[in-house]
């Protein structure tokens, strides 16, 4: 009998104080809908290296199946970098991503902007802002089936997803 299929549960949860009790919750949400939850910090001992952090990572990722990934603003408007890394590598390996964030609005929307002389959305060093209407970065935005309003939908969906496949 196969074994269910595995969701690399990405995002910046790993920062938080209760990190894994909120971990716990995601993959419950996982199993309630069929998946195993696969969560950053299961199996890490605590005092390992940036390096160790890493591998252990990338190792879990590359044994994943699909990813569920927070892209809620982060220490600014964007996503954490390091979700946006695992993001990128799924995206190399052909791994579906379903994200979800607190803060749907578009990226524009959440960032400080005039118009320049040129018409674009500029912030204040004068950095052109996208405006495609995205929540995230197109890079980001692109690589994902969908982004939606919470971790049970964007795991419904994974599930579905991957059911369908």
């Amino acid at each position: 009998m196969p074994s269910a299929p595995k969701a690399y549960l990405a995002g910046p949860t790993v920062f938080f104080p209760d990190a894994l009790e909120v971990g716990h919750l995601l993959k419950k949400l996982c199993q309630d809908h069929g998946l195993i939850g696969v969560f950053p910090l299961d199996e890490l001992e605590p005092g390992v290296t940036a390096r160790e952090i890493f591998d252990h990572n990338i190792a879990r990722l590359r044994a994943c199946d699909v990813v569920v990934a927070d892209v809620s603003p982060f220490r600014g408007p964007h996503a954490d970098d390091g979700t946006a890394f695992e993001m990128g590598f799924a995206n190399a390996f052909a791994l579906p991503i379903f994200a979800y964030s607190r803060d749907l609005r578009p990226l524009a929307g959440r960032i400080a902007t005039e118009r320049g002389h040129d018409r674009r959305l500029r912030d204040d060093r004068q950095l052109e802002v996208e405006d495609f209407g995205l929540s995230q970065n197109l890079m980001l935005s692109c690589a994902v089936v969908g982004v939606y309003e919470s971790a049970a939908k964007a795991i419904q969906a994974a599930a579905q997803h991957l059911s369908a496949t």
